[in-house]
Parts: C-alpha cells; sequence; structure tokens
C-alpha cells in the first residue's frame, strides 16, 4: 500500500546478525537492547502530525523485524515500501552505521524517492552527510521539525522549490543550502505523541512489527510523554544538554510543553495500551506550579496509570507527597554519576551524598515502587580506584535504602559507546581531560564497521584513564555488582556464575556464552515490575494483539508451505 512518507529505523550496526558482536555493557544503560532497536518517540509525532495535515505515512522498524526473525530479508522488506519521502533517523550516534547503509538501500530500490535524515546527530553533521552520502536528498537539523516536515511533503507533492522548507539542509547544483529555521513561536504545540494513530496506522499497512517501538512492547509496553524539549542541566557528557541544545538544536536551551497537551497523550495512552508511562523530564526541576496543573488535568481525565519518573537532582518532600496524592504507583531513577563529590560536579550535578539518600528514603517513604541509581565509568578527574570506590559505596547504598517496598538497584556502566557531538566532553576535551579520536561522520561508521566488541566502539580515553583501564575497570565494577546483587537476591546464583564466568572470559578474550535475551548483558538485573494494572485490556490493544497473532499463523503457514 502507498503512502506519502515511511519512517524507517536501523539498527545500530546493519549487519549484525553476520558479525559475532560482543555487546558487553551497553544494554545496561540503553532502555532496549544493544541493537538499540527503540526508535525516536519523535517519530510517533511526526507521523501523527503529518496525517493531520493530510498525509499517509508508517513507520518501518528494521532492528526490530531483524531482531525478531533471524531469516528476516531487509532488501525485500525495503522494495516492498512503496513511498514517496522516505525519513530516518539518525539521533545518536551509535546509529550512523545502520543508517548509512540503510539509506543506500532505499536509494537502490527508489531512486526516484527522496530520503531526509533528521535527529541531532544528522543535524550535528548535517552538511558532512549531504557532502559524502549522495543517498540522503535533504536533512532536517534541529528539533520541532513536525512543520518544516510537513513544508517538506508540500514542496515535493507541488514541486515547489526547496527554499521554502524552514530550516531544510540540501544540495542545490552541488552547493550545500541550509535554509533558515522557522520563526513559529509556539513550535512545541505541533509535537503530539498518538499512540493511537500508531496501532491504526500498524493494522493499515499489514505490519504490526514494524510499528513497534522495541521488540517485546506488544507484550510489555510503556508509553512515553516528554514534558520539555532541551534541558536545563548541563551534564557534561550529554548530547542534548543545556549547552549542546540551545547552540546546536534549537535556540533556547530548554523548552517546555503545555501540561495540558500533555495530559492529553497520557489519557491516549491509558485508552489505547493502558500501559506504565515514562515521563521524560524532570517534573520536580520544572517546579510545584507545573506538576500541580499537570496533576490536575491527569485528575480531569481520570488518569490512573503508574509513572516511571527521572530526576536530575534529588526531589524534595513537597514535590513526593504531591506526586503520591496524584499517582497511585510511581517508580524513579537517577544518575549521580559517581559517589564522589568532586567527580560528579565535574559532570554538572552539585548534590552531593546526604541529599541523594534523604530523596531515595522520601520515595520509599511515599511509596515509590523501585529506585534506580546509575553511576557512570569514563568521567572527568575518575581512576580505577574511584570505580570500585563507586561499586562498594553502591552496596551499602543499596542495603542501607532498600525496603520491604521498594528495591534499590544500583548500575555502573562506562559512557558508551561515543561521547555525544556537541557535549561539553566532546566539544572542550582538552578542558575535561578527554582524548576523542573520533571527528568527523564517517569516523564514527568507521570504528562501528570495523569492531567487533563493545570496547572496540569507545571513541575515547580520559587523562585519568586508557582505554584498556576503561575496560577493565567495567569489567571489574561488572563482577563486584554482580555479586552484590545476587547477595541481595536481585540475581539467582546460577545466573551469578553464568554472568561472571562471561565477564571473565570478556576480560581474557575466551569463548563465553551470549543471552539469549539480547537486553541483559554484564551487570543485568531484574528491570522491570509487575504493575497491578500494567496490562489493563482496551479494545484497540485487544485489536492489535489478536492481529498480531493472525500474523504469526499466517507466517508459519507460509514458512511450512516453502519447505514442500
Amino acid at each position: 500500500m502507498k503512502s506519502d512518507m515511511a519512517f524507517v529505523h536501523a539498527p545500530s550496526i546493519y549487519d549484525f546478525r553476520q558479525r559475532n558482536l560482543k555487546e558487553g555493557p551497553i544494554s545496561d544503560v540503553v532502555p532496549s537492547t544493544p541493537l538499540f532497536e527503540m526508535y525516536p518517540v519523535g517519530f510517533v509525532s511526526m507521523l501523527n502530525h503529518i496525517m493531520n495535515n493530510g498525509y499517509t505515512g508508517r513507520i518501518c522498524n528494521l532492528a526490530v523485524h531483524m531482531l525478531a526473525n533471524p531469516e528476516f530479508d531487509v532488501e525485500k522488506y525495503i522494495r516492498n515500501i512503496d513511498a514517496e519521502l522516505f525519513g530516518i533517523d539518525l539521533h545518536w550516534m551509535p546509529h550512523v552505521h545502520g543508517s548509512l547503509n540503510v539509506a543506500r538501500i532505499i536509494k537502490k530500490y527508489h531512486p526516484n524517492s527522496k530520503i531526509v535524515m533528521g535527529g541531532f546527530s544528522a543535524s550535528y553533521f548535517a552538511e558532512e552527510i549531504l557532502k559524502k552520502i549522495d543517498a540522503v536528498d535533504y536533512i532536517l537539523p534541529g528539533d520541532f521539525m513536525e512543520g518544516p516536515l510537513v513544508q517538506l511533503l508540500d514542496a515535493l507533492e507541488s514541486h515547489k522549490s526547496m527554499e521554502e522548507v524552514n530550516s531544510l539542509a540540501y544540495r542545490d547544483n552541488g552547493k550545500i543550502r541550509m535554509n533558515s529555521r522557522s520563526d513559529d513561536t509556539d513550535p512545541a504545540s505541533n509535537v503530539f505523541i498518538d499512540y493511537s494513530i500508531l496501532l491504526k496506522t500498524a493494522i493499515k499497512y499489514h505490519d504490526i512489527r514494524g510499528h513497534l517501538p522495541y521488540l517485546s512492547w506488544i507484550t510489555n509496553p510503556v508509553g512515553m510523554t516528554l514534558i520539555q524539549h532541551g534541558c536545563q542541566f548541563n551534564c557534561g557528557f550529554c548530547g542534548a544538554s543545556n549547552y549542546a541544545y540551545g547552540k546546536r538544536y534549537y535556540n533556547k536551551g530548554l523548552m517546555r510543553r503545555d501540561p495540558k497537551r500533555v495530559a492529553d497523550e497520557i489519557s491516549v495512552i491509558q485508552d489505547t495500551i493502558a500501559s506504565p508511562v515514562f515521563i521524560a523530564g524532570d517534573l520536580n526541576q520544572a517546579g510545584e506550579k507545573y506538576y500541580s496543573e499537570l496533576f490536575r488535568e491527569m485528575k480531569e481525565r481520570s488518569i490512573d496509570l503508574p509513572f516511571l519518573t527521572e530526576y536530575f537532582a534529588p526531589p524534595d518532600r513537597e514535590y513526593f507527597s504531591a506526586l503520591s496524592r496524584n499517582v497511585s504507583e510511581f517508580m524513579c531513577e537517577m544518575s549521580p554519576d559517581s559517589s564522589s563529590q568532586p567527580i560528579r560536579e565535574e559532570t554538572g550535578r552539585y548534590y552531593d551524598n546526604a541529599a541523594l539518600a534523604k530523596s531515595v528514603d522520601l520515595a520509599a517513604e511515599f511509596g515509590s515502587r523501585k529506585f534506580d541509581v546509575y553511576f557512570s565509568i569514563g568521567l572527568p578527574k575518575q581512576t580505577k580506584e574511584d570505580v570500585m570506590k563507586d561499586a562498594d559505596f553502591l552496596d551499602t547504598f543499596i542495603q542501607e535504602h532498600t525496603t520491604s517496598r521498594m528495591p534499590v538497584y544500583g548500575f555502573i556502566s562506562p559512557l558508551t559507546p561515543f561521547l555525544d557531538p556537541g557535549s561539553l566532553f566532546y566539544e572542550m576535551p582538552d578542558r575535561y581531560g578527554y582524548t576523542i579520536k573520533t571527528k568527523n561522520l564517517m569516523d564514527f561508521y568507521d570504528l562501528l564497521e570495523k569492531g567487533r566488541s563493545w570496547d572496540d566502539f569507545l571513541n575515547y580515553e580520559t587523562r585519568w584513564m586508557s582505554k584498556e583501564d576503561l575496560v577493565e575497570a567495567t569489567y571489574l565494577s561488572g563482577i563486584r555488582m554482580v555479586e552484590v546483587g545476587s547477595r541481595l537476591g536481585y540475581i539467582q546464583e546460577f545466573e551469578k556464575k553464568n554472568i561472571v564466568s562471561n565477564i571473565l572470559s570478556y576480560m581474557n578474550g575466551t569463548e563465553y556464552t551470549p543471552q539469549e535475551d539480547k537486553s541483559r548483558h554484564l551487570t543485568y538485573m531484574v528491570k522491570e515490575l509487575d504493575w497491578s494494572n500494567k496490562h489493563a485490556i482496551t479494545f484497540v490493544s485487544s485489536c492489535v494483539f489478536a492481529y498480531s497473532i493472525f500474523q504469526k499463523i499466517l507466517n508459519r503457514i507460509s514458512h511450512l508451505q516453502g519447505l514442500e
């Protein structure tokens, strides 16, 4: 079936099925598998916006298809997509290998269709992509691209000049043109994450799997909403920090969304998939006026869903009290990055361990179901000894602050696989003590093309730790955290032995046993909760689930017929 636009999401490494990749700890910090099969939530918003403006569209999650079926034929699938415009995300640099290879395949089978790329990394390297990658026709650099995307579709449909498309980067008679940004004073009003559109479109194009945000989404769904674009903080490693966002992707470092709009999105999630909702952005830092208004809007819509909440600084009693009065079930996560105050401050986080502990205890007091604490490896001023001190700190911290209702989980992972272009650490490596070996698009591509192990992909080392030190610290702290998890009952004894054996094999370069579930490597612990209303049944989710079973039956019949 023909569509005006197809949004295509590639795996991080295009040929991962042909390689014996040693993914390592990447999945400990990514909410999907090491192949990064989760597409940007902006896909859903842009799909919704173009459809509201009279165009048709679909999502094609190649990464999910490739993970789900080892025999899945990527080129056949792409050949059968009939679209005037293909949109490929290159949001974070780990996708550069998959995204560029998929762009070439699309152009091979659809030479008359156009390809547009977007996302933070595509924005950062827009000029280089257009100079070096012939398959890519356009880049929409920056954020809030819903409006310009409709303008691009309008221009293609009516054969207008590309000069009329705000923000567009393109080739014109051999020269790279960069159009001026939109003067829209309220671009956030175009953003709407409508899961009902997503599910209906999946059925329309007979491609449930291609629309899944991640592989297990049908059986383990999580909805998502954004309370802001950009950030008020300047964490040094983040490519979406206030510094990076304001300088590279939008003319402001932070723009908050209308609480009413956010509540409308959550209401759609309740009506369609009735799943937990991840709130991207720190509600507490948005302020009492903001979160109180959001809670009022939720109450008016009779919203009762679990919330997965993230925090950039420790919330206080007033916030947790308000959250618990308005949300029946919630969990929390925070990334202090280090137990050392000087190291933590160097990353842009200025609270101490006492403030962290107090906030975790408040979360438990007000009914949080879980609290995840994330530490990082590869920070300024950090040595191998500091990493092991972090592991010791987490051991004690977890024991002291876990309650019968609220377990505390601790994770330690390296900044993998790359330092984000646009981040303070990447832009000012000398200031922060980094040596970085990737400064252009194809440097990143080559690391992923030639590498076979997660440590092959590392693009940096620090003044305090060499690449070898970073790898060793990762493995040693991983073993330490597995021992902690086993002692506390988070990891079964047989799992502990398997994981430690794999880590030692990683370290020694000997054979190891890959996990069948590729979201679990090294220091993995149970990250999921059995929410009491997690799998509430709705008409739409029932139809989609039934349709997916029907498709599996048809595929099985087709496979058996092919064997005859």
